[in-house]
């Protein structure tokens, strides 16, 4: 699940797995202390400190419940919660409080006299997540768009609308992590911090892609990941893999080599600050921490977040291990302590009735010796969280009882598309030494547990390995036929569509899709491209021509209706295809070609 951190503050709760030897700030000084056999921590929402009336109660909290680190968010959406040089103040904290307030100071001031240590937690390329535009002419959206990233068909993320990036399940509007004037930028915000703050260190957050589609390099062969067959790659893991079509296996060997990619301009970005953090010899023990996916699947494929050879880079990850299901979180935990036995767990309070999990992934926690744990958030731990419950002090029917779920069977539908013997035969020329087994690796690196899946799919490391290697034979093969393109394409199939759509709002969605069934006229309409992008090109390409069908997606419901059907194949010059459209035009040329070789097999 993803969750847009829009002006929080974190307090992390550490455990008694591993005692860390810490450093206590206090304003303008820094003194080495060690750290109690046991510390508890809690995180708050950020706007508890855009008052200064709200400090106090902060601070209350913090005392109550034995707190030992606050993580204040102080750089979210491009603004800052003190004054800074580089970005403009929040544009919700001048709402609230007066233009001299600084926040972050007076919030440090305060826990550093309850022997408090705070921690600057610092938004990266995640940049603005609002409906409307920034009010502040210095924002970063406006005075650097050429700095977003952009999609798969080669648009930038700041054209997108709200209502592009949420259906396109983003958080908001994204940097692009491959420039180095980002990279820059973000470490230029963290040292400004560090020279002005007394804290132990700087978190990051949101230092990730956004997604598959977003970052790749503009050239005909990432227009493969352009149309409605990309949407079968939006997640990968080592169980998907060998039940996948051979196409669909193709299309995730090539994202696999720009991944790797990705994977380096996100460490780039944690290098750059934490250069400048270590440029810091007054004060040599200042931190750096980072919020990380404790899914492989997660953060390797979908996030290009390779935060297991981040090393010494950062101090510690913090997991979002935020479930419900003690079992799942168990199984995080167990695969994070095995990459990175620093990293800090996050239990999150999202769900009503949460405490009796809670208490248990705490515990496991503890049990395995893991080095803490963080509550998610402030704002549920004043309002909802029971704390007896919380702490195992509530009658035992109070608890939830933990049922394991039956695992599932073998999977039996492995490898059931092979590739043609030919196509590896004659493929076999063009492999690099040792490919297949930087593949192998990487799939086996997006699984929890490698031995448990591959048991499951009973298969051997050795007949994985050779599996992958007739694979990207046939690849290699496949594409010495598909690449180059020239510069005359088929034009692909377009459909128009009469449709309505009522947005989820705060109706139950039931009523809604009712709404939705007895709507008897169609008034908008509008012409589809096959676009991964694009949800009602999903639901058009899926549906008969004239008849109405319903499609759900994130913000709503679509009525709509295929009224005519253009045929795809003609010939057209790649001159005369305008920029927008290119990538679905050589998207469908390659789907063309693909078509005609598999023709004669």
């Amino acid at each position: 699940m993803l969750f847009v951190y829009i002006g929080l503050l974190f307090i992390y709760m550490i455990t008694c797995g591993q005692v860390r030897r810490a450093s206590q700030l206090t304003h303008g000084t820094m003194q080495d202390i060690k750290p109690a056999v046991f510390q508890k921590g809690m995180w708050l929402r950020a706007a508890s400190m855009a008052s200064p009336d709200s400090i106090p109660k902060i601070i209350q909290i913090a005392k109550k419940y034995k707190i030992t680190d606050i993580y204040a968010q102080v750089v979210v959406g491009g603004y800052s919660y003190y004054p800074s040089t580089i970005i403009p103040r929040s544009q919700y904290l001048a709402k609230i409080s007066g233009p001299v307030y600084d926040p972050f100071d007076s919030l440090i001031r305060a826990a550093h006299k309850c022997s408090i240590r705070v921690h600057a937690w610092v938004n990266t390329i995640l940049i603005w997540s609002l409906t409307e535009p920034p009010d502040s002419t210095r924002h970063i959206y406006h005075t650097h768009p050429e700095w977003f990233i952009k999609d798969v068909q080669n648009k930038s993320i700041h054209e997108y609308s709200r209502e592009e990036w949420f259906d396109a399940g983003l958080e908001g509007l994204y940097l692009d992590p491959a420039n180095t004037e980002v990279q820059k930028y973000l470490a230029d915000i963290s040292i400004e911090i560090l020279n002005r703050y007394p804290v132990l260190g700087i978190h990051l957050d949101f230092v990730r892609y956004p997604g598959i589609w977003w970052g790749l390099p503009e050239n005909d062969t990432t227009a493969m990941f352009a149309g409605l067959d990309a949407y079968n790659i939006r997640w990968f893991n080592l169980l998907k893999y060998p039940q996948s079509t051979f196409i669909t296996r193709w299309m995730c060997w090539h994202y696999w080599k720009y991944a790797r990619q990705k994977e380096k301009h996100i460490h780039d970005v944690v290098q750059a600050v934490r250069r400048v953090v270590d440029q810091d010899t007054i004060h040599p023990k200042r931190l750096l921490t980072a919020a990380i996916f404790p899914n492989p699947g997660l953060a390797r494929y979908r996030f290009s977040q390779n935060w297991m050879d981040w090393g010494k880079i950062i101090d510690y990850p913090v997991a979002m291990s935020y479930t419900d299901d003690a079992l799942f979180f168990s199984d995080l935990m167990h695969y994070t302590i095995s990459q990175r036995n620093d990293a800090i767990f996050g239990i999150g309070f999202i769900w009503p009735d949460m405490e009796s999990a809670a208490y248990l992934e705490i515990n496991d926690v503890i049990g395995n010796n893991g080095a803490g744990i963080c509550y998610f958030d402030f704002t549920s731990l004043d309002t909802m969280v029971d704390f007896a419950k919380l702490n195992g002090k509530a009658a035992a029917d109070e608890y939830y009882p933990i049922i394991e779920k039956e695992k599932p069977g073998q999977i039996t539908d492995v490898f059931l598309d092979l590739p043609k013997v030919e196509m590896v035969t004659l493929g076999k020329p063009f492999l690099e030494p040792g490919e297949h087994l930087g593949f192998a690796e990487y799939l086996l690196s997006l699984s929890l547990n490698q031995e448990q899946d591959l048991k499951k799919m009973d298969l051997t490391h050795h007949g994985l390995i050779e599996h992958i290697h007739d694979d990207i034979a046939a690849f290699r093969y496949l594409d010495s036929q598909v690449f180059p393109i020239s510069d005359t394409l088929v034009t692909p199939q377009k459909r128009e569509v009469d449709f309505e759509f009522l947005p989820w709002g705060e109706k139950d969605s039931v009523v809604v899709k009712k709404q939705a069934e007895n709507i008897k006229e169609l008034t908008q309409c509008m012409t589809v491209y096959p676009d991964v992008l694009s949800d009602i090109a999903r639901a058009a390409f899926k549906a008969d021509i004239n008849k109405k069908e319903i499609w759900s997606v994130r913000r709503g419901i679509y009525a709509l209706e295929v009224k005519k059907i253009h045929d795809a194949g003609k010939k057209v010059a790649r001159a005369d295809i305008s920029q927008k459209n290119l990538p679905i035009y050589l998207n469908w040329t390659i789907k063309n070609k693909i078509d005609n070789i598999f023709v004669g097999y």
